[in-house]
């Protein structure tokens, strides 16, 4: 349901993206918890973009959400490669998998979508918010498991 039709019909429009923001808070204490501070606060930093841009649309905010986004990504491969080059079990085989499965399934969303108008980028922007709160919950998935490897 478009924005334009809920004003039509005097329905309430709900931006999932939004609400889906908060879980970067999981992020940010569970970085917190294990000594990552720099990750806590970028994370911190993304849910606070996250949730203006989702409210507001603003393009500048847009950019600094996508620095954001940028510095999230970097700072967990990095994590992620570091963490890699200790020793590994079979519960570390585990978290890999996982790890590089939540990525992938990011990847494919958001790029493949984007290419093909779908998913994020349906053309029913209530279903393109629902693969992008999706989105949310998956990466921030894969962003707990690297810090629990």
């Amino acid at each position: 349901m478009d924005i334009d039709k809920c004003v039509e019909t005097n329905q309430p429009y709900y931006n999932s993206c939004f609400y889906s923001s908060f879980v970067f808070l999981v992020n940010s204490s569970v970085a917190f918890y294990f000594g990552y501070l720099f990750y806590s606060i970028i994370f911190f930093t993304l849910l606070i973009t996250s949730l203006i841009v989702h409210s507001t649309g603003n393009i500048y905010a847009t950019i600094i959400d996508k620095i954001a986004i940028f510095m999230v990504v970097l700072y967990g491969g990095y994590l992620f490669y570091k963490k890699c080059s200790k020793p590994i079990n079979m519960k570390k085989i585990l978290y890999i998998i996982s790890i590089v499965s939540t990525f992938l399934i990011t990847i494919y969303l958001y790029y493949f979508g984007y290419l093909q108008s779908q998913y994020c980028f349906c053309q029913d922007r209530q279903i393109a918010n629902m693969y992008h709160s999706f989105l949310h919950f998956i990466s921030s998935m894969g962003h707990v498991l690297i810090v629990l490897m």
